[in-house]
């Protein structure tokens, strides 16, 4: 198994985990469950994508690994514009630094993909 915890986009990945388990505790009951369980499942999804795509050495199946890796954070995204909208964050202030986080992600995700072509 290759090494992976040097690479920024796991660490990236892991560190919004991290802050998911923080926020989604606080979301209301309505959402708690199953917008913030989204957020989280998607989430590991990519940082398994991450792994899974780190030990792999065929070009081709590495490719369709690092899209799958570009949608699932921009999903992410999309899952937290939606908590923001419905008002699931504590503040703007913290909504900023996950999108923030999240946006870095994707930018590192699809420089990942273009390295590769």
């Amino acid at each position: 198994m290759a090494y992976y915890s040097h690479l920024p986009i796991y660490n990236t990945a892991f560190g919004l985990l991290k802050d998911y388990y923080i926020r989604v505790p606080k979301f209301s009951k309505q959402y708690k469950y199953l917008l913030g369980g989204e957020i989280i499942k998607v989430n590991i999804e990519i940082i398994r994508l991450i792994l899974e795509t780190n030990n792999t050495r065929d070009i081709t199946r590495r490719k369709r690994l690092l899209e799958e890796i570009v949608w699932q954070s921009e999903s992410v995204i999309i899952l937290l514009r939606i908590a923001n909208e419905l008002k699931q964050l504590s503040s703007e202030k913290s909504y900023l630094y996950l999108a923030e986080k999240s946006v870095e992600l994707s930018k590192q995700a699809e420089g990942w993909r273009k390295s590769v072509i």
